[in-house]
């Protein structure tokens, strides 16, 4: 019994090795296609300082830090999941309709972040208010 309980024991510390998610660095040439793009359309005269992957194969992400401070991270496929800078984002990146809304109601405010998944759209304003947006761009809350 004490030899199958150290051999079960020691069967999960390797599954647990094998499935860890490394964190490595990575040059942005390997980046995926559309990440690159990215970077290459909305920051091409901002250099990337750092670039890692990091998950499991089957979830792996890519976080890039740009040298003037952002911070963007990546699916797997390429496409941004969020964007967050020190000052306004670049046009383009925030969806038409959510610039509306934040020029119609926070004029003086910029949008600093803007971060998206499968059913919302959240993004923060340069005076720190956090307002998320359905999928169709309806406010569903405000957060100061």
């Amino acid at each position: 019994m004490k030899q199958f309980i150290l051999s079960f024991s020691l069967l999960l510390l390797c599954v647990g090795v094998a499935c860890a998610s490394p964190d490595r660095p990575i040059s942005k040439e390997q980046l995926p296609a559309t990440a690159q793009q990215f970077l290459q359309e909305y920051f091409a005269d901002v250099e990337v300082t750092l670039a890692h992957e990091d998950g499991p194969v089957v979830r792996r992400e890519y976080d890039v830090t740009l040298a003037d401070g952002t911070h963007i991270e990546f699916s797997a496929d390429g496409r941004w999941r969020e964007v967050e800078s020190r000052g306004a984002l670049p046009q383009g990146i925030v969806p038409p309709s959510i610039t509306t809304y934040v020029a119609k109601h926070y004029s003086d405010n910029s949008i600093v972040r803007i971060e998206r998944s499968r059913r919302e759209w959240e993004v923060d304003l340069s005076n720190g208010l956090e307002i998320t947006f359905d999928r169709r761009f309806r406010v569903i809350s405000i957060d100061d």
